[in-house]
């Protein structure tokens, strides 16, 4: 679609808050996160990132929400029970990145270890 409309790059932040992870910061406006992608055209999303929520009873509303339990996450909620100051976080597509620079068109031609079903030792 950036292709199409912008002709290049386009940067989209603050996603509706219902559609993205239960660890990213709200926005003051309730309906949105502290999110951004950069999208390329032909490629999609090559950047992701956001701003992560540090208060760990908003982080523990937001799992309760989306219906995420607390076990097996409590590493993560102890991070926030015993300090955390405002974070972000972010990521770059490898595999996607490799299709900006060598110019192949599918992705599956980029993945530098093939991944398919039966494949992982464990």
């Amino acid at each position: 679609i950036n292709a199409e409309y912008m002709g290049g790059p386009v940067i989209v932040t603050n996603y509706p808050r219902a559609i993205k992870a239960f660890y990213m910061k709200q926005c003051d406006d309730g309906k949105t996160v502290e999110a951004m992608d950069i999208l390329l055209p032909q490629i999609g999303e090559m950047i992701g990132g956001s701003v992560r929520e540090d208060n760990l009873e908003k982080l523990e509303a937001n799992m309760a929400e989306k219906c995420i339990p607390a076990e097996g996450l409590q590493w993560y909620l102890d991070l926030r029970r015993f300090g955390s100051g405002p974070h972000a976080g972010f990521g770059l597509g490898f595999e996607r990145l490799l299709l900006l620079l060598t110019g192949m068109t599918n992705i599956r031609d980029v993945i530098p270890f093939p991944r398919y079903p039966g494949h992982a030792q464990y």
